[in-house]
């Protein structure tokens, strides 16, 4: 069980966290600089990002192949509302100064460190997997750039502005639902899907160099307060993989469908999401307290997501 699971899942993590070092390593040696990264994210966001939503779901999104296709983006939803709820008891007291670290704890990296695990690990059932995680996360990018957006840009007694949450990757990835629902997926020309497409495939390795380049970037000797990195790591890292493998175990709910299983412990379970360093870096925000706690959940991540994949089917075997 650890040579099938452990061992796969856990190179994976390494390759992605090997990345993200180089691009620190260039920072740190004035290779890219600040304007560099900042650049970065903003064709990110407002150019590569869109590409991929939208590419992606025009392809990919097939309504009629999984009739329940609206459970799992409802599923992201309630799992990312289930973390925020745990988060807000943990930092009642602090919850305006905290909003930043809170969403750490509570939006999972489902993109960038889920399709590069899958690849290695779900080789023969790959293309089910993947259209299962495609759908999760259309939950979770809608949230994220709007509930996940405020929360990590917003200033300590902002309120929340409907105009503000409207951005790129949102409205692209709303559009193309929509036309995909309609039936108009198929009359989109060729010769404006191609380079669409190809825009997006650059959009999650420049990402994992933002990430890295941010994280490079961030002063070790400025960390956050100890207790908050308890409470993070713990939510994010520990307690939700512990509850959705708890609820998946007892309640046999997907005992029929054992990859949407696997995905939702995986999702539980991975590093939190590097778009929340992208957003800073566009919007503004305190890039030095996310991305110091940041850092810290991924170092921890490389042991814990193997761990808890190989507990789930450990269980179930």
């Amino acid at each position: 069980m650890i040579a099938s699971t452990f061992i796969p899942v856990f190179k994976a993590v390494l390759a992605i966290f090997f990345i993200a070092i180089a691009s620190g390593i260039l920072v740190r040696r004035n290779v890219i600089k600040q304007l560099d990264i900042q650049s970065m994210s903003h064709i990110t966001i407002v150019v590569l990002l869109p590409c991929l939503f939208f590419s992606k779901i025009i392809s990919s999104f097939n309504p009629s192949g999984f009739v329940y296709w609206w459970l799992l983006p409802l599923v992201a939803f309630a799992m990312i509302g289930l973390a925020l709820g745990i988060s807000l008891l943990f930092f009642y007291k602090k919850r305006n100064q905290k909003k930043a670290i809170m969403a750490v704890a509570s939006f999972m990296n489902a993109n960038y460190m889920v399709l590069p695990i899958a690849t290695l690990l779900f080789t023969e059932e790959l293309d089910e997997f993947l259209t299962y995680c495609f759908l999760f996360i259309l939950g979770v990018s809608t949230a994220l750039w709007s509930v996940g957006k405020y929360m990590v840009t917003s200033g300590e007694n902002e309120k929340i502005k409907l105009k503000e949450m409207i951005n790129p990757p949102l409205i692209a990835s709303l559009a193309s639902i929509l036309i995909v629902l309609l039936g108009a997926a198929p009359y989109i020309p060729s010769f404006v899907m191609i380079p669409i497409d190809f825009l997006g495939q650059a959009a999650i390795p420049i990402a994992t160099i933002v990430l890295g380049a941010t994280l490079g970037s961030i002063s070790v000797r400025h960390l956050p307060p100890l207790a908050d990195i308890i409470k993070v790591a713990g939510i994010k890292l520990f307690l939700m993989p512990a509850i959705i493998i708890a609820l998946l175990f007892y309640t046999q709910w997907l005992e029929n469908y054992p990859l949407i299983a696997d995905l939702l412990v995986l999702q539980a379970a991975v590093a939190p999401a590097t778009l929340l360093i992208v957003q800073i870096r566009k919007y503004g925000g305190n890039a030095q307290e996310v991305g110091s706690m940041m850092l810290i959940n991924y170092v921890i991540c490389i042991i814990t997501i193997p761990s808890w994949l190989t507990i789930w089917r450990m269980l179930i075997a």
